[in-house]
């Protein structure tokens, strides 16, 4: 296992997405500088390559796990055990995680924008079936065994997550995963028989463009305003259910397989929720944090929030003249156009940031 450079090519950045970037740092600095709050890391792993903790920490009730049956491939660190999902605004609180990288990667803050580890692995031939035929996979972590339902039916719950979104959004480099019961992939994007993979669940390239299935997508990506997750990848799905109804009597096998695809750079991961394989749905939690914003203190220091006045101020947005010379922002681009959220933040972080500097002064 080692860690590698990264060498992808992207489009060169946009006016927009550079005031993207400089209000995401202002604004990570002004939480931390005005209210004096320390980030913590939410999500816990405990890297772990031994098939038979994995396999019982997403046991649950109905499934007898055949003896001799469980078999792991992968490196040591790539899979792991969490707890403290939900702090970190993923939908599970505890369980396992295999990545096609480094497990203990996943814990936040997002920093990075291409977090990866070439573990040197190949990939898997039932995760290239389920991309283009001009694609293939590396670095693939797979969990397998056989098992018994007693009621005839299996579920799982779980949620994909990747540093590929969403700058690679709609390109060959396609992360891949797969539950494949009997030879069939069970991972599937709700009511439909397409795999949940990053082409097919995610909020387009930019955000917003071309997008498939993103009411099912949670943006992270320190690029695309982010980061709103403590939580290092840059987008993860919702949190899903796997499931097989009626199956036959007798033994069944599951390999739980994910891998980069295009190449073997910039991770991805499946988190599997505790206690949900099982012959019975497991009730899914209802206190998901929606990110960073939910967990902020209530009683906002005096002189960030507070104190500030109902009426902005004359000559800020007020007296903004409504026909704009051409050159200020009528001759750019409606893509380089700064988004008015993006301009109002800036604008509430240095005016937050005035407030206090004049509190200061007065003490």
């Amino acid at each position: 296992m080692s860690t590698s450079y990264f060498f992808r090519v992207n489009l060169a950045m946009t006016i927009s997405q550079f005031i993207k970037k400089l209000s995401t740092t202002f604004a990570g600095t002004a939480f931390v500088a005005l209210s004096g709050i320390t980030a913590a890391q939410a999500i816990s792993i405990t890297p772990t390559s031994n098939g038979n903790d994995l396999v019982n920490e997403i046991l649950g009730s109905g499934i007898t796990i055949a003896p001799d049956s469980i078999n792991y491939i992968g490196t040591g660190g790539a899979s792991g055990i969490f707890t403290d999902g939900l702090l970190s605004g993923i939908g599970i609180d505890s369980g396992i995680i295999l990545t096609t990288g480094t497990a203990t990667d996943a814990k936040g803050p997002n920093n990075s924008d291409k977090k990866t580890t070439d573990n040197k692995l190949s990939g898997d031939s039932d995760l290239d079936g389920l991309i283009p035929e001009e694609q293939t996979t590396f670095d693939a972590t797979i969990l397998e065994f056989d098992f018994e339902s007693e009621g005839g039916d299996l579920y799982f719950n779980y949620v994909f997550a990747s540093e590929e979104y969403v700058e690679w959004t709609n390109s060959k480099f396609n992360d891949v995963f797969g539950f494949f019961l009997n030879g069939t992939n069970i991972a599937l994007i709700p009511g439909t028989s397409t795999p949940v993979a990053i082409n097919t669940v995610n909020g387009g390239k930019p955000l917003g463009t071309d997008a498939s299935n993103p009411e099912f997508f949670n943006n992270n990506d320190p690029s695309e305003g982010g980061p709103f997750f403590d939580i290092e990848y840059d987008g993860f799905t919702n949190l899903f259910t796997a499931q097989a109804l009626g199956l036959s009597a007798g033994t069944h096998h599951i390999r739980l397989a994910i891998a980069d695809a295009g190449d073997a750079f910039l991770d991805s991961a499946v988190f599997i929720q505790a206690n949900s394989f099982s012959d019975m749905p497991t009730n899914t939690p209802t206190d998901t944090p929606t990110g960073i914003l939910k967990d902020m203190p209530t009683d906002t220091p005096t002189g960030i929030l507070k104190d500030m006045p109902t009426d902005t101020p004359t000559g800020i947005l007020k007296d903004m003249p409504k026909d704009m010379p051409t050159g200020i922002l009528g001759s750019q681009s409606p893509e380089d156009v700064p988004e008015p959220s993006v301009l109002i933040g800036l604008f509430i972080v240095g005016f937050a940031g005035s407030l206090l500097k004049r509190k200061i002064n007065k003490v």
